[in-house]
């Protein structure tokens, strides 16, 4: 088939801020080209022969539906359900676009909760694939690294583990990684003054693939702060690497790592990250068993699995034409 994939900043370009959305779309393109279909990754949408239009976030990309409805009414659509679509709720914009689809791909099974009831029929819950970074690193041994991994801005909290980190005890050997770009100005002066206060907090800015798949790998602990996610590209690639991961209890992570994981804390509570940190770091039974929890979840993350939703996905919505 003949289709476009319509993202917020389109394809992912070198040197370009690594979003979440624009990842999808390259990675959601190379499996479609795999699978033998002429795809397209643009910004709008663009008439012509198409056969299948996928919209990634439903809500920025309401003008691409309305176009495609109005010059091919008969083409099939899908729309991506992207973490701002959903939560806290969805906006006029978004449901607009989930009336519309034939199709809507959710990144985790709690998303679909947040689609109107009569829509959610058309949900497919597609995980986000990752390969394990090789040669496999050795976690270092002089001091017990916790990552974060997201661009700084307000939804992901994304200061609250360097806070946490200074409330551990002195005899912890925990090193905060913290790598993303500054989307939102006020984290400047923020990331500037952790740097120069907490030296257990260290800024690497925005990683490539590569090094970001590295970071995960080697970590003794990732964790994710935010206050909400869709479904969150690196807890995959984290699982993938069977890297243990701290989280706040939100429905992107618990429709991913699910109900009864271990590695839960309250939205914004600093303190009960602080002990969990620790709990990581001096009781090896409990980190044994966050990393037990994450290898049996890796199977449900591969290509080939993706590549297979995806395909089911198409042929469903199809047939529904």
């Amino acid at each position: 088939m003949r289709i476009q994939i319509v993202s917020p900043g389109g394809e992912l370009q070198d040197g370009q801020t690594r979003t979440g959305n624009r990842s999808t779309a390259t990675q959601w393109g190379r499996l479609l080209s795999e699978l033998g279909h002429e795809v397209a990754i643009l910004n709008d949408f663009q008439p012509g022969d198409v056969d299948l239009l996928i919209a990634l976030h439903g809500g920025k990309s309401v003008e691409a539906v309305r176009s495609f409805r109005k010059f091919q009414p008969d083409g099939r659509l899908v729309v991506g359900l992207a973490g701002t679509d959903i939560y806290p709720e969805p906006a006029p914009q978004t449901l607009e676009s989930i009336a519309a689809a034939d199709g809507l791909i959710a990144l985790q099974e709690k998303a679909i909760e947040k689609v109107p009831e009569e829509h959610r029929s058309k949900v497919s819950v597609i995980l986000q694939s990752a390969i394990p970074f090789q040669p496999a690193r050795p976690k270092s041994n002089d001091t017990f690294d916790v990552s974060i991994l997201g661009h700084l801005r307000e939804v992901k909290d994304p200061l609250l583990l360097a806070g946490a980190s200074r409330k551990l005890p002195p005899e912890s050997r925990i090193r905060v990684l913290q790598a993303g770009d500054i989307l939102e100005p006020p984290f400047y002066n923020a990331v500037k003054a952790e740097t120069e206060n907490n030296p257990r907090y260290h800024y690497l800015w925005q990683l490539d693939r590569q090094s970001t798949a590295q970071l995960i790998a080697s970590s003794h602990v990732m964790c994710m702060t935010s206050v909400n996610e869709g479904g969150a590209r690196v807890v995959g690639e984290a699982i993938v690497n069977h890297t243990p991961v701290l989280s706040t209890y939100m429905d992107g992570s618990i429709g991913m790592l699910g109900e009864s994981y271990p590695g839960y804390f309250p939205v914004g509570d600093e303190d009960a990250l602080t002990e969990l940190l620790w709990k990581c770091e001096s009781e090896p039974a409990f980190l044994s068993a966050l990393t037990g929890a994450v290898t049996t979840l890796a199977p449900a993350y591969t290509p080939e699995k993706e590549r297979k939703d995806l395909a089911a996905l198409l042929a469903r919505v199809c047939e529904s034409g």
